[in-house]
């Protein structure tokens, strides 16, 4: 491709001597798993997220299970998720033996759908998963409401949010829990996978730290107060990422930037094509994603052209081959299934040239130009 979705050599290639550092430390110092630099970059991302406690995990995926069985997800228990979602909201609630009960998206965003989860609440029900997606945040003011007036744990999937916040919160901070993901391509992308946990809970923030290293309360090694898993975080990648977390602002600028050229190109187009907000969010672009009603046939112009993109999501999660034994037919979300069908990522990442920016409106402009117009 010409203008690839993402580059990651051009985002690892200038830190490379830095990197080497960190491997040959590491090395040399026996400073491997869950020592110094995850230690710090714990209180560094406290610092920035004004979170009382943040627990370093292997990945976001890991993290959702760390903190769903320390809310006490297992059979008999019912967890709120979204319709429209990675499928890491959904597998783990199933793999703990819990029940995923699927909420629709909002019509408007994209988003876990408030007027919705008041619907899907259940005697059962102990734990509300909104997620924020590609530059979008639920809406959790309204999720809080329901939560509070039924009960439940609210457990915030904001692995693709960190830097962005609503009403004044930082992505992350709304519930009793927080996580952020630190997949090489996310806003602070690491060398490697991991993620963080942040709460002001205290017994939420020691039972996942137990639970990350097989059960250890992490002052007598080998005694093991629980079942746990390896969840650890390494100590290359914490370094990397405190390296990073010094430049974020200006990183999360650049998004933004670009961000800013796309949706001025294509704001006087077509009003379908743009996903949206609210004006009290600040957004944070980890992808940009737009609306098309004929999708498939946008990304195929836009492959000829030599324009990488990706589709997130090619189905609802209730209609994922995964989840085909809970019964879900088509029609049964309309909202997720209205932007599993639409949504199309475009290139956006920190890295990328001003003229792969152009090259991307050109062929997008041209295929909206060649498309009818409905009133």
């Amino acid at each position: 491709m010409n203008v690839p979705f993402f580059n990651y050599s051009a985002r690892f290639a200038p830190d490379k001597d830095l990197i080497k550092e960190l491997v040959y430390r590491s090395g040399t110092t026996d400073q491997f798993i869950l020592k110094e630099d995850v230690r710090r970059l714990e209180e560094a991302i406290c610092a920035y997220t004004g979170a009382a406690h943040a627990v370093a995990a292997a990945n976001g995926t890991s993290a959702l299970v760390l903190l769903l069985r320390t809310m006490g997800a297992g059979p008999g228990v019912d967890v709120l998720t979204p319709a429209f979602s990675f499928i890491s909201t959904a597998s783990a609630i199933r793999l703990l033996g819990a029940n995923p009960v699927f909420v629709d998206a909002d019509p408007r965003t994209g988003m876990m759908d408030p007027a919705d989860l008041e619907r899907r609440v259940t005697p059962q029900s102990r734990i509300v998963i909104p997620t924020h997606l590609f530059s979008v945040m639920a809406d959790m003011e309204a999720i809080r409401a329901v939560a509070r007036e039924r009960g439940l744990l609210v457990l915030e999937d904001s692995a693709v949010a960190l830097g962005a916040s609503q009403r004044g919160i930082p992505a992350g901070r709304h519930g009793d829990a927080g996580l952020y993901s630190f997949f090489p391509a996310k806003p602070l992308g690491g060398i490697g996978d991991g993620a963080v946990i942040v709460t002001d809970d205290e017994e939420l923030a020691r039972g996942c730290r137990m639970l990350r290293n097989h059960g250890q309360d992490g002052v007598t090694r080998f005694l093991h107060h629980r079942l746990g898993y390896n969840s650890r975080m390494d100590e290359v990648l914490a370094g990397y990422l405190l390296h990073k977390l010094g430049r974020i602002g200006q990183l999360l600028e650049r998004r933004r930037e670009l961000a800013a050229r796309y949706h001025e190109a294509f704001a006087g187009l077509d009003p379908r094509l743009l996903v949206t907000v609210d004006d009290h969010e600040s957004r944070m672009y980890y992808t940009y994603v737009v609306q098309a009603e004929r999708r498939d046939e946008l990304r195929a112009e836009l492959e000829q052209a030599g324009v990488e993109t990706q589709v997130y999501y090619p189905a609802a999660l209730p209609l994922q081959p995964a989840f085909a034994d809970l019964g879900a037919r088509p029609g049964d979300y309309p909202g997720a299934e209205r932007f599993a069908s639409r949504s199309l990522a475009l290139p956006l990442y920190p890295e990328m040239p001003d003229g792969d920016v152009d090259a991307v409106i050109r062929a997008v402009v041209s295929f909206l130009a060649q498309e009818p117009q409905h009133a």
